[in-house]
């Protein structure tokens, strides 16, 4: 059975690793390979400007029924992005850490940092059912105090899990159970007189 597993690489070498893994490793053990992407916000000349961004650096996803010999596969070359290990235990860079119970995939790879369905279901969330969509920037409105009183877009959903607002840099963080751990996860936002210039580009990897 196919499932999702985190790989790891250096971070701002994504792209790269996800290219050689395409290239290089045979397409019988693996089915995609994922980079999960945001849209940032930063201002500039009094515009909000969107710039697309990898939103864990350093980890890609990677659908496979076959995850061991895979890893194998992967190992032969340092080059290659390898597999996470639920031991290692350092996915992303926490302010918190929880642990949560995992669901093991088989006798044979449960060791590897696999996908939950739970976590599944935020990613394809927030970046769209094939994980192929950078996640949005969300609209908000705020009251006199400055308390979100409308949200529209993917932090919508979480904002009873929001732990820092920051109007001026237009950030939302928001610790979500993923990865086996609380997992802070940066939203971008736009306020209502805010004027945006798009850009960027978004990052997946077919065979």
């Amino acid at each position: 059975m196919e499932h999702w597993y985190v790989l790891r690489t250096a971070a701002q070498r994504e792209q790269e690793a996800a290219g050689l893994l395409s290239r290089a490793v045979d397409p019988a053990l693996w089915e995609e390979c994922s980079i999960l992407r945001k849209m940032k916000v930063f201002r500039s000349g009094g515009l909000l400007h969107l710039v697309d961004e990898v939103l864990f650096p350093g980890y890609l996803l990677v659908r496979s029924a076959h995850p061991g010999a895979l890893s194998k596969e992967l190992e032969k070359s340092g080059d290659l992005p390898q597999f996470l290990f639920k031991r290692e235990g350092n996915f992303g860079n926490t302010v918190k850490e929880r642990r949560y119970r995992t669901r093991p995939v088989s006798k044979d790879d449960q060791s590897f940092m696999a996908v939950e369905p739970a976590d599944l279901r935020f990613l394809k969330n927030i970046c769209g059912e094939n994980l192929r969509q950078a996640m949005g920037v969300t609209g908000i409105i705020l009251d006199k105090e400055n308390r979100i009183i409308r949200a529209e877009g993917v932090l919508s959903h979480y904002l009873d899990r929001i732990v820092r607002l920051n109007l001026h840099k237009r950030f939302a963080v928001v610790e979500v159970p993923l990865f086996n751990r609380l997992q802070p996860v940066l939203f971008g936002i736009r306020l209502e007189q805010d004027r945006l210039r798009a850009g960027g580009r978004m990052g997946s990897v077919d065979k």
